[in-house]
């Protein structure tokens, strides 16, 4: 399938610059160029796309999110408030961290 593909290039660029080949001559030389297609790598580096690494990340980092609970403790406020009458106490729940949320 994808020979054919080289083929039909090749065909129509030979057609264009007048250059006659046999059929076999056509097949061989796509097969050639298909052969280096497939390889390119080996010849130039490519580093791999950073966007693909950085999706995974972000998917997994997602995932974990959504599988936190509501903190039971501060009812996901993140903070504890604590009234002794006239004065209060205002500290990071121990729980979740001050996030209000937990795994």
């Amino acid at each position: 399938m994808k020979n054919k593909y080289w083929e039909e290039c090749l065909a129509s660029s030979f057609d264009e610059h007048g250059i006659i080949v046999t059929t076999e001559q056509l097949k061989a030389v796509a097969s050639d160029i298909q052969i280096g297609h497939e390889n390119i790598g080996l010849a130039f580096y490519v580093p791999e796309n950073p966007m693909i690494s950085e999706v995974a990340r972000l998917n997994t980092e997602l995932k974990d999110e959504r599988e936190k609970v509501i903190c039971r403790e501060c009812s996901g406020y993140g903070r504890i408030i604590t009234y002794w009458g006239t004065r209060q106490s205002n500290s990071e729940c121990r729980k979740c961290a001050g996030e209000g949320r937990h795994k």
